[in-house]
């Protein structure tokens, strides 16, 4: 029997972990959600409605593809990777091999402009691998391969045999489900002798398949967590049997403290104003000046969107009036259309700020594109 260790990143292993796994924990992989295109229709599918569709995410920022993968695109994914002080890239969706050409070239992009050492893996189903596709995403340098079966159908299982004649690294990565326990062992020694890992990942209620997965009796372990009763159990249960490859649990806990923190850290470091607050969990604290008419709020982001570039160049003129009369320094901040300044200065100067018909607040806000505010003081 394997010895199982519980890993500082409150995973569960047998052996090493794979490489994309070993950035990853540390935050140094760019998440590219190359396309939302995806065949299967998975009961336990996390992946929000806004993503099932075919759109290009860098980490959080949507690169504005609509049909072509352009420049203007790849420069937002290198530039979100240099943000984020990124070494290597996962690419996930959707099944990226239905868009294959789209993801080679963003493949080779970020070789070219990183280096042969910047490591990248890609997530992907058995039904779109032919020899051409795999072929072209070896040539443009894809590092590790992932495959996602199906565990209710072996039918596709024999076409990991195409990507073993490549040169990469190969592994599988399925979910731990725990009615799936039989389907699991099968599949785990169908693998033996064919891939270099395999990754279990710990079932998650979402808010896209937490009604199917209620339905089918799965329910969350605890009221503190996402994760699925019975899935940790299963995994640690099937990581005894002997096989020729490592396997690594990946806990729900591991991807939310870990993973995500660590990458959120990164960023924060690198975008930071210099009278930004940093928390431990990479979260930016900042002092803000709103508009009125641009108050934050239930659909303060509807409006934003909703803005004209005519109407939002006139919102940017009315920024740097009020600016030039702050009795403080401030940063125009032309995403969120708002000035950013020092939390404590504006503290204390937040009735002059009131006089010029701004409205003063202290706000804490993740540091991705989109800047997700977590809580607003108003001043």
């Amino acid at each position: 029997m394997p010895s199982i260790h519980k890993t500082v990143y409150y995973s569960y292993t047998t052996g090493k972990l794979p490489k994309g796994c070993e950035l990853c924990v540390q935050g140094k992989k760019l998440v590219l959600f190359i396309t939302g295109d995806c065949f299967r229709k998975c009961f336990y599918c996390p992946l929000s409605e806004i993503r099932r569709t075919d759109k290009v995410f860098a980490n959080e920022w949507d690169t504005g593809f609509t049909n072509k993968l352009e420049k203007k695109h790849l420069d937002i994914i290198i530039k979100e990777a240099k943000l984020c002080g990124a070494e290597g890239a996962g690419i996930t969706g959707g099944d990226p091999l239905i868009q294959w050409q789209r993801t080679v070239k963003a493949i080779k992009a970020l070789k070219k402009e990183f280096g042969k050492n910047f490591h990248i893996h890609l997530y992907t189903g058995f039904e779109h691998v032919e020899p051409k596709r795999l072929k072209a995403l070896c040539n443009a340098g894809l590092d590790e391969i992932r495959f996602h079966p199906v565990l209710w159908n072996d039918t596709l299982w024999n076409r990991i045999d195409i990507a073993r004649k490549f040169p990469w690294t190969i592994g599988v990565e399925i979910p731990s489900i725990p009615s799936y326990e039989k389907q699991t062992k099968k599949l785990l020694h169908f693998l033996d002798h064919k891939v270099d890992f395999v990754n279990m990942n710990e079932l998650e209620l979402s808010d896209t398949n937490a009604s199917m997965l209620r339905k089918l009796k799965y329910e969350a372990k605890d009221k503190t967590s996402y994760a699925v009763k019975g899935s940790k159990a299963l995994a640690l249960r099937l990581m005894r049997d002997p096989h020729s490859y490592p396997i690594h649990f990946c806990t729900s806990k591991l991807k939310d403290k870990v993973q995500l923190t660590q990458r959120i850290r990164r960023r924060a470091k690198r975008i930071a104003l210099p009278f930004d607050t940093i928390t431990k969990d990479g979260l930016l604290i900042r002092g803000v000046a709103y508009l009125p008419d641009l108050e934050p709020g239930f659909s303060y982001r509807k409006r934003l969107q909703s803005l004209t570039p005519v109407e939002k160049n006139n919102v940017l003129k009315r920024l740097r009036e009020k600016q030039a009369k702050l009795p403080l320094q401030s940063i125009i901040d032309h995403e969120k259309l708002r000035l950013l300044c020092d939390p404590q200065e504006l503290f204390k100067k937040r009735k002059d700020v009131k006089r010029l018909r701004l409205l003063p607040a202290i706000v804490e806000e993740y540091p991705t594109r989109d800047g997700m505010e977590v809580d607003i003081r108003m001043l």
